[in-house]
């Protein structure tokens, strides 16, 4: 269910999204700094595993921000992280699996982040041009549920209930708007480059 909702949202190959992991990072791993302990956190992509920072995983206690609650709001929040996080998946890809093409993937981050903030441009990490192109699933996914709540709404439970039935009506009801959606995010990351 997961799978085909972020395969339609992302606009990344189903098969892919089959073969990747998500996996919690231990306390002290590739610590980033723009993953604060005490506030929100993050995830990041190497190769095919999407690690989580574990205020991901609590239901409480983790500083200000813990999401696994498993609350209507937690679920919503999982789903619009996950929606960005597998457009890097495809981007792992193009560099590759065997060690030197994860390094390089990992560089070509940090080049962008390191260059932006030299510049002073901002923000340094969102703005950075591999996270606005793995941005598309999350940007589609906001705007679905600003255009309709009731319906977000819906997706939500039918998540959290596990109603794979629900999920995929959803989708196809929605399928020309993410088309649309996904169409025009496309067209203005092109014209922002």
């Amino acid at each position: 269910m997961a799978v085909d909702l972020l395969a339609a949202l992302a606009a990344v190959d189903r098969d892919l999204l089959l073969r990747a992991r998500v996996k919690r990072t231990g306390g002290e791993v590739l610590w980033f700094p723009w993953y604060r302990r005490r506030r929100g956190g993050g995830a990041f992509v190497v190769g095919r595993t999407i690690r989580f920072t574990p205020n991901w995983y609590a239901a409480s206690g983790y500083g200000r921000s813990s999401f696994g609650d498993r609350s209507r709001r937690s679920t919503l929040r999982w789903l619009m992280h996950l929606a960005h996080e597998v457009g890097h998946l495809p981007q792992a890809e193009r560099f590759g699996h065997h060690a030197l093409g994860r390094l390089r993937y990992l560089l070509a981050f940090a080049g962008q982040y390191g260059s932006r903030a030299l510049l002073g441009r901002w923000p340094v990490h969102d703005g950075a041009p591999l996270e606005r192109e793995a941005d598309r699933g999350r940007w589609v996914l906001r705007e679905l549920l600003v255009q309709d709540r009731r319906k977000g709404l819906l997706l939500v439970k039918a998540v959290q209930a596990g109603d794979r039935d629900a999920v995929l009506g959803w989708l196809r009801q929605s399928t020309p708007l993410i088309g649309q959606l996904q169409t025009r995010y496309d067209r203005e990351l092109a014209m922002a480059r």
